[in-house]
């Protein structure tokens, strides 16, 4: 799969004053020079074919922490924000209410007057990214160090709303990955700060306020994951590299009071190595169903109901998996009611262990697309996490299948 990682370029004083900075540069706060020793450290073995880089001064210093060699490319520069370059939000906001709201509700009218306006971007970006997936061929890898409005536009054919944004805005020195799966692509990883720790400064802030925070874990390595057999409900356990998985992430991401788990066995016992105080069984939380597919691999279940297949999966109808087992849409409102369920933790973010397909149709259910299996996100790798706050507005994503504890297990 060809594979393209965004990073949105380190902590400018700008960021940290709240002044829209666009095209013009500002330096990088003290806390980014931190940032970047840890991002260096992280990617100090990666394995992209090609590291492109925005002209600005904010994205080439983020790349020359990590790449020796980094290709220029203004296809991945920030918004042109027009007359608003360089002030204050708030102030934008207090003097020019009318003219800000008109920008966002009309994604033809120009930023700052004479800027880019919102659909100029995001036909810019998309542009960019798919002539790049064409470039990198069926299996290439690139690392784009880019800016937070230009992630906007990328991220919004993957994680599209009406009425208001479901997902935090991307970090600084946050990495979001794209695969391209079947020719189309499919959100991998979205903003994952894990080399910063494993609680991001977004479940930081949240918590401050009072805003439940959910950590939604996927289970670890089953023998099933690796011959490519849909488990569903069946009850496989951890494989040896599963385990390890597991203790890797007990040891990232620390023990939690509140651990909620699907009863099936690959999920209690990774729950088991996040919960010091024993784990919850919650049989909402358990994957899809898949009736007769249950154990089979892909192509064995192609052979026998070919007809079915296609009409879930190529005319998106959603039909019962394994004509007895359930439908997205159930899985979706069955975990959807089982998560939301759960008595959130008074303290910290409330942990809950469940499966990859369960995971990403909730995912997806925060977004406006309804889709028989969620094509435009990716399965969540094993053990890794994605948090969602709880806020009045309604669900928001603050990451998305984010596993630093992965990259160094032999």
């Amino acid at each position: 799969m060809a594979e393209i990682t965004f990073i949105r370029h380190a902590e400018t004083t700008a960021n940290a004053e709240g002044v829209w900075s666009g095209r013009t540069d500002f330096p990088l706060t003290e806390s980014a020079e931190r940032s970047l020793d840890l991002l260096g450290a992280r990617l100090a073995n990666h394995d992209a074919d090609i590291v492109i880089s925005s002209s600005l001064d904010r994205a080439t210093r983020t790349a020359a922490a990590f790449a020796d060699e980094v290709v220029i490319d203004d296809q991945f520069i920030e918004i042109d924000l027009g007359e608003w370059e360089g002030k204050f939000f708030a102030e934008i906001k207090a003097e020019q209410g009318d003219e800000l709201a008109k920008t966002f509700a009309d994604h033809d009218h120009p930023m700052g007057r004479t800027g880019e306006s919102l659909n100029d971007v995001g036909e810019r970006a998309l542009r960019a990214v798919d002539g790049l997936a064409k470039k990198l061929g069926e299996d290439g890898k690139a690392i784009v160090v880019t800016h937070g409005g230009f992630l906007q536009a990328v991220l919004g054919r993957h994680l599209t709303a009406k009425g208001r944004r479901i997902h935090a805005f991307s970090a600084n020195t946050g990495l979001s990955r794209v695969v391209w799966s079947f020719g189309s692509p499919r959100l991998a990883s979205f903003n994952d700060t894990g080399h910063l720790g494993p609680r991001s400064g977004a479940v930081a802030e949240r918590l401050a306020e009072g805003e439940p925070v959910l950590s939604l874990i996927r289970h670890g390595q089953t023998q099933a994951n690796v011959e490519r057999r849909w488990q569903g409900h069946g009850d496989w356990g951890l494989d040896e590299v599963g385990s390890r998985q597991a203790v890797r992430l007990g040891e990232w991401y620390g023990r939690h009071a509140t651990v909620y788990s699907s009863p099936l066995m690959r999920a209690a016992q990774t729950a088991a190595r996040v919960a010091s105080n024993g784990v919850i069984e919650v049989e909402g939380l358990k994957e899809l169903s898949m009736g007769l597919w249950e154990g089979l691999t892909s192509d064995e279940i192609l052979e026998k109901w070919p007809d079915r297949m296609e009409t879930i999966y190529r005319n998106g109808v959603d039909l019962r998996r394994g004509e007895t087992g359930e439908s997205w849409g159930e899985l979706t409102a069955r975990f959807r009611a089982a998560v939301h369920g759960v008595p959130t933790a008074g303290e910290g973010v409330t942990v809950l262990v469940a499966h990859g397909g369960a995971i990403r149709s909730y995912v997806s259910s925060l977004t406006s697309v309804r889709e028989t299996h969620a094509e435009a996100l990716f399965t969540p790798a094993n053990t890794s996490v994605t948090h969602v706050a709880l806020t009045d507005d309604g669900p928001e994503l603050l990451d998305y299948a984010v596993a630093p504890h992965l990259e160094t297990l032999s």
